[in-house]
């Protein structure tokens, strides 16, 4: 079992152990809100005396606690991908060499970098605009795919377990922008249809909880659902991945006014095939125009 440790860094702070840190990043009634906003009130008086820099949601954790969580993480995720914060978690914490190569990637784009130095969020008032758009446009896509599912752009989880705060960025970024992918490549919402996107996700990004998604998850679709997975749309989501622009490297924002079609021509965006009626569950479909290979 886990218990509760006093603080080595001064008096009068509890850091919950590993068990209730997990708890609290994804939401669960193991630990009380008080203790997680003593700590990070203690978090945030720690980073001012010692000069380093952090955000609000920040949760530094140690060598022991950051192996727990990635494990009870991807045991959750597996069992149920549809918990996000459980994937956060494991992406966060398993993800950090692949964060500094998105990093570098973008670094290397002057619209990477500017996307870094502006730090754009995808919020409910993006969605807004969003719905602005006239049909036929990468916005208006987006605002119908986040209508038809009553979906919000502010629901995401927060990032949490990650140090560096521009990594911090990176990785609410690549979160936040999910649903533009999700837009373009037609992607469907159920489990069939994330794990295809997850699979691209791998390519393009190199996280590792992308490939664990894909590897642990898919027994949870039927036969013929795995079956059409694994023979048709992971090796689409290779060849897409490898094809398309740095996808983490775009200003989607900047282009909602867009054609949809043009715009996927434009990134050297290849649509997922269709998926076939019997096959499609829980939500409707993204409208897609195949692109020509």
């Amino acid at each position: 079992m886990w218990v509760l440790r006093s603080c080595k860094r001064g008096r009068g702070c509890r850091v919950p152990s590993v068990q209730q840190i997990g708890a609290c990043a994804q939401g669960d009634a193991l630990v009380s809100h008080t203790t997680c906003n003593e700590h990070r009130a203690h978090q945030h008086r720690h980073a001012s005396t010692s000069g380093s820099t952090s955000y609000p949601t920040h949760l530094p954790l140690n060598f022991l606690q950051r192996g727990a969580v990635a494990v009870l993480s991807a045991i959750g995720a597996v069992a149920n991908p549809a918990r996000a914060d459980l994937v956060a978690a494991l992406g966060e914490t398993t993800g950090e060499l692949a964060l500094r190569n998105m990093r570098l990637r973008m670094q290397s784009s002057p619209t990477g970098r500017r996307i870094l130095q502006d730090q754009p969020r995808v919020t409910d008032a993006t969605l807004e605009y969003a719905r602005t758009m006239p049909e036929g446009t990468f916005g208006h896509a987006y605002a119908m795919f986040m209508g038809d599912r009553n979906f919000t752009a502010g629901e995401r989880p927060p990032v949490r377990f990650i140090d560096d705060p521009e990594l911090a960025y990176v990785a609410a970024r690549a979160r936040e922008v999910h649903d533009f992918w999700h837009v373009l490549f037609g992607c469907h919402t159920n489990v069939f249809g994330e794990l295809a996107l997850k699979a691209v996700e791998f390519v393009q990004t190199g996280m590792p909880m992308t490939a664990l998604s894909v590897l642990g998850a898919q027994w949870r679709l039927k036969p013929e659902q795995r079956a059409r997975l694994l023979s048709e749309y992971v090796p689409w989501a290779l060849r897409a991945g490898a094809r398309s622009a740095d996808l983490m490297s775009l200003y989607y924002e900047e282009h909602f006014q867009d054609d949809l079609v043009e715009l996927r021509r434009k990134w050297r965006i290849m649509p997922a095939p269709r998926v076939p009626r019997r096959l499609i569950v829980d939500a409707p479909a993204v409208p897609v125009q195949p692109l020509p290979t």
